[in-house]
């Protein structure tokens, strides 16, 4: 029973563990959020973003997973985010690893563009994404492989049509190809290094 408390009181404090930010976006107050856990095998940190009502109350607006790092030390799956405001503009970016030793978990970017309107409500403008949902090779089912080779037949253009929706359906974006690709990861990986030179 003892080590029944200990494990809950632990988990509650993984979860519980925040700091507070207040920022201005555009005229309005908001506060940024950012909270650690660590539960099983899955360690790392949110942020979530808040609006300031008059009232005192802070309503969710929207969030982002910072950092969030699942498996064992030779097998582990990884997920960096960063984000930047500028004036009224909000951008989300996200990144996804595997380690050499893992076959299925995703490779990719997004970028999420928000605009704060004069009326004081966020939008989402823009959501764009490249995502392998797992290693090139591994599954020979899935009509990810059409990333690689292009698609013949009716079957394999509609395996890679359905691929493509999967992906913008669970990632919530637009998907892009080739040389888009290409940037968008480019453009997310100078991001991580920005907000990463800014913590020096």
């Amino acid at each position: 029973m003892k080590r029944l408390l200990l494990l809950i009181f632990t988990i509650t404090i993984s979860l519980h563990s925040a700091q507070s930010k207040a920022i201005k976006i555009g005229d309005q107050d908001y506060a940024i959020v950012t909270e650690t856990y660590n539960i099983y095998s899955s360690k790392g940190k949110v942020m979530k973003l808040y609006k300031k009502e008059h009232d005192g109350k802070l309503t969710y607006i929207l969030g982002l997973t910072l950092r969030d790092i699942t498996g064992t030390c030779s097998i582990r799956k990884e997920q960096r985010g960063a984000y930047e405001i500028n004036g009224t503009d909000i951008k989300l970016y996200s990144f996804w690893d595997r380690d050499r030793q893992i076959d299925n978990a995703p490779y990719g970017a997004r970028i999420v563009h928000y605009k704060l309107l004069e009326d004081q409500t966020i939008v989402k403008k823009a959501s764009t994404l490249y995502i392998e949902s797992a290693r090139k090779n591994y599954d020979d089912e899935s009509g990810m492989k059409y990333l690689f080779q292009e698609p013949k037949t009716d079957e394999e253009k509609a395996l890679f049509k359905n691929y493509i929706m999967e992906m913008e359906n669970t990632y919530k974006g637009k998907f892009v190809f080739d040389n888009a690709s290409e940037d968008l990861i480019k453009k997310v990986k100078n991001a991580l290094e920005r907000k990463m030179r800014s913590r020096w």
